[in-house]
């Protein structure tokens, strides 16, 4: 691959993604630039006719002559701010034991079976979320003009809302699936919720049931608050298990952004979890991914200390710190400067302590990233900043909560 090429990635010749409104698109990040080409997955002969197809084709040659798309704007952005994204990632990973950058096949399929979920996270919406579907709707956001992340969220369109979430129980949609799955290699499952998915397991029991679990890599993102009686004895058949879970927080603050999860019953799970994956040996993994809000922030470091030492079979990436996007009104750079930098002062004092690397390496990474952003406060802050206050008065009334009751130091910021 030409280094020069900031283009060039390694999705669109090697994966496909279905979104949680059963439609096909480049990847998980990619933005929605609309387009006639059939998308849906209801429309479509298969999915192998549609990694075949016009769009994705012309993706591919864009790609190879260094042509950037719009779609690929939220790593583009990343790469601007910090040097690195999902892109550079997956094409370090898949050139150092590769050179053919035409080779094109469907090797991992990324899925979202429809938006079933038991929560409603803070920095989270409907697309992603049928409870929080439930609530847009009870709160009178489920139309184009009052929908709180119609200016700031990239997975916004116009008439997601709208959109069926119930397509995977259409039998002749989850065939497709199951054609396409029979020949991956990596078969990645995220939310909505898995583990509450009666399709997640029929797919699952498929692959056994036709031998080819043993061939495939089950990687599956829960947020831990059910372990489903058949996933142990399902999972085991798989070739190894990449298993994330979700925590944006430990005690209270978890609890405020991952409302309305309980942190004890979820901490049970993932020690569970833990033991599982243990018993599993091989290249099985447990990590965990936490996303860096403005709800956070304060909690990422004891987030790190708790929940590090429980990652199976990854020192280096323990727990995953990502910044929020999207909403921007939620980001952690939000916050008074007086905040950041009290958090700053934390993590020289942790990097001093000889902690294990579970610890210490995401720890170092905090660290860096906090660094990378120098520029805190934006023009545009007094507003976003008004946004947020209206999001979360309006939210928190409807839910009968207040934030002092989970999180009273940032009382002060968010009167």
């Amino acid at each position: 691959m030409n280094k020069q090429n900031k283009s060039y990635c390694r999705v669109p010749f090697d994966s496909v993604t279905v979104s949680p409104t059963g439609r096909m698109q480049l990847c998980c990040e990619a933005l929605w630039t609309g387009g006639s080409e059939k998308t849906k997955i209801k429309d479509i002969n298969s999915i192998q006719e549609w990694f075949d197809g016009d769009y994705l084709t012309d993706v591919r040659k864009k790609m190879q002559e260094g042509i950037m798309l719009p779609e690929c704007g939220v790593c583009y952005k990343k790469e601007k701010l910090r040097g690195q994204s999902s892109r550079t990632f997956i094409n370090e990973k898949y050139f150092g034991s590769n050179t053919d950058k035409d080779e094109y096949s469907i090797k991992k399929i990324d899925l979202k079976i429809g938006n079933k979920c038991n929560l409603k996270c803070k920095m989270c919406f409907p697309y992603a979320s049928s409870e929080l579907w439930k609530e847009w709707k009870d709160l009178g956001w489920n139309t184009k003009d009052k929908d709180p992340n119609k200016e700031t969220s990239w997975k916004y369109y116009d008439g997601y809302f709208e959109e069926d979430y119930s397509w995977p129980k259409n039998k002749t949609n989850l065939d497709k699936i199951k054609q396409a799955v029979a020949k991956c290699k990596l078969l990645h499952v995220t939310g909505g919720e898995p583990m509450l998915n009666p399709e997640f397991f029929d797919l699952l029991n498929h692959c056994i049931e036709n031998n080819t679990a043993k061939d495939i890599v089950l990687d599956v993102t829960t947020n831990a608050t059910k372990i489903h009686p058949r996933f142990f004895g399902l999972a085991k058949k798989f070739k190894h298990l990449l298993l994330t879970v979700s925590m944006d927080g430990i005690g209270k603050t978890y609890e405020y952004v991952r409302y309305p999860a309980d942190y004890n019953t979820v901490y049970k799970n993932i020690v569970t979890y833990n033991e599982f994956v243990k018993s599993l040996g091989g290249e099985s993994s447990m990590v965990f991914n936490f996303v860096l809000q403005v709800w956070n922030l304060h909690n990422t470091i004891d987030v790190i200390k708790t929940l590090g030492p429980l990652a199976v079979n990854s020192d280096h990436a323990t727990v995953r710190v990502e910044e929020l996007e999207d909403p921007t009104f939620m980001q952690w750079k939000m916050l008074p400067e007086e905040h950041i930098k009290d958090v700053i002062k934390q993590l020289v004092k942790e990097k001093s302590i000889a902690h294990p690397q579970s610890i210490s390496w995401p720890i170092i990474a905090f660290s860096k990233m906090l660094e990378a952003n120098k520029v805190y406060r934006t023009k545009d802050h007094d507003y976003k900043k008004d946004q947020l206050l209206k999001f979360m008065h309006k939210q928190d009334a409807h839910r009968h909560i207040k934030l002092g009751d989970y999180i009273p130091n940032l009382t002060s910021f968010l009167k």
